[in-house]
């Protein structure tokens, strides 16, 4: 199992693979990498800027075959990456397809750290522990309904070597159209029942009422069906696949979605444009998407202060001073990478509940607390340093007591993680300035 999924000088694609249109032959290879949080974006996302551009969009994931649904709705899908390269002499140079991996998952952690910045409380990674995708299985029997059916796929049209197929209705291999050959007998199936369901769904009826509890007296119109989210036939969720990077044009803020002629199944989604400029440390980049893939506040904070903790010793020596012990360092190191005025900055766009939250003192559920911050004071950058230094020492540690005195601590799953929720924006936002202080403008 892995989060990746490649097609690889592939011949006669056809709408069972990925959703790709049979176009003949196709020589490029095009790379699908899984991620996480990313149900719901609701639009394509380009990237562009560092080795390759490459795709952010919504899929049908796993291949569906006795699981196809007649309709899909748009934010409940999830999206994945696409990178395509026409010969294998645009790979990353690699020795092996692990290596390759590696390197095609740094691009996408550079691209995805910028997304990060714009949308800071969105949780979307390629940092992936449940997997849907999987490696080849070989080339005769394939993996669909999250690899839950294997078909039988035998090209009776292309593949010389396949000397005949028949059953009780297809008496030869020239009956098979389809080298999916399950799918000869649920393409059609399939057809009739969507299109029978659209046939109702745009059914209304005429309504009387009298003293109803909802619709009150009167005649009314009203609709069978209604639905709250943009919705998709299979059909149009298949052509999400056929998006790539060399189609889209970034100077319209909507893109096509069309296998390349008139349809009444062609679409619109929104397109947004990425433009990186610099590359980041790879060690840096996986502490800051292990914060920003978890969802519980002190596991956030854990992976986002690792980024700080980084520099605990190159942040003294930057500033000309000597830190001799962790409270020192992480404050040597929020004053390197900011001041006291940005700070307050950054804490007054958070909002006043914010700032009125912070200005007081902090009590965990064991009764202790964590002292409250004068955001208008010249030593802001040291008082935030202080409150961070505590509030990480209550995320590590579990001490009931320490030299006989009740010891600070935040219990997982409990009332403290508000208190930890509280202290996220702003170990990101430190974890953002220290990663683009290190990162290196691209020549």
């Amino acid at each position: 199992m892995r989060n990746w999924f490649r097609m690889n000088d592939i011949q006669y694609l056809d709408n069972n693979l990925l959703g790709v249109q049979k176009y003949g032959i196709q020589m490029a290879t095009t790379y699908y990498c899984q991620l996480d949080n990313s149900k719901g974006l609701n639009r394509v996302i380009f990237f562009e800027g560092l080795d390759f551009p490459l795709v952010i969009c919504p899929t049908i994931h796993g291949e569906p075959l006795l699981t196809t649904q007649a309709f899909y709705y748009l934010d409940q899908l999830e999206s994945v990456i696409k990178i395509r390269f026409e010969k294998r002499s645009n790979f990353p140079e690699h020795k092996t397809e692990t290596e390759l991996e590696r390197k095609l998952e740094y691009i996408f952690d550079n691209y995805l750290f910028l997304y990060s910045k714009k949308y800071p409380n969105e949780k979307l990674s390629s940092k992936i522990t449940e997997y849907k995708f999987w490696r080849d299985m070989g080339h005769t029997f394939l993996g669909y309904d999250m690899n839950n059916s294997h078909i039988l796929a035998l090209d009776a049209a292309n593949d010389e070597t396949i000397v005949d197929i028949k059953d009780d209705e297809h008496p030869d291999k020239s009956y098979w159209y389809d080298w999916c050959l399950i799918s000869n007998y649920t393409n059609a199936i399939f057809e009739k029942y969507l299109t029978s369901l659209k046939s109702v769904i745009g059914k209304k009826v005429e309504v009387e009422t009298k003293d109803h509890d909802e619709l009150g007296t009167g005649k009314y119109i009203l609709p069978l069906l209604s639905c709250r989210s943009r919705m998709l036939d299979y059909y149009q969720a298949n052509m999400l696949e056929v998006i790539d990077s060399d189609h889209i044009d970034t100077s319209k803020q909507n893109i096509l979605v069309s296998r390349g002629f008139k349809s009444d199944d062609n679409f619109e989604l929104p397109l947004e444009v990425f433009r990186a400029k610099k590359k980041y440390d790879a060690d840096l980049l996986s502490y800051y998407f292990a914060g920003v893939r978890e969802h519980l506040p002190i596991s956030k904070f854990r992976g986002f202060y690792n980024v700080l903790e980084y520099f605990f010793e190159d942040a003294p020596l930057a500033l000309g001073e000597r830190a001799r012990n962790e409270r020192q360092q992480i404050s040597c190191v929020v004053r390197w990478i900011s001041d006291s005025d940005s700070i307050r900055e950054f804490i007054n766009g958070l909002g006043q509940n914010f700032a009125n939250r912070i200005e007081q003192n902090l009590i965990s559920l064991n009764g202790v607390e964590i002292g409250a911050i004068n955001i208008a004071s010249s030593d802001l950058d040291k008082q935030i340093s202080r409150w961070l230094y505590e509030i990480r020492c209550a995320c590590i540690h579990s001490k009931k007591t320490r030299n006989g005195e009740v010891s600070m601590r935040f219990v997982p799953y409990s009332q403290d993680e508000d208190i930890v929720e509280l202290s996220i924006a702003l170990i990101q936002n430190f974890a953002i300035l220290c990663i683009e202080k290190d990162g290196q403008v691209l020549t």
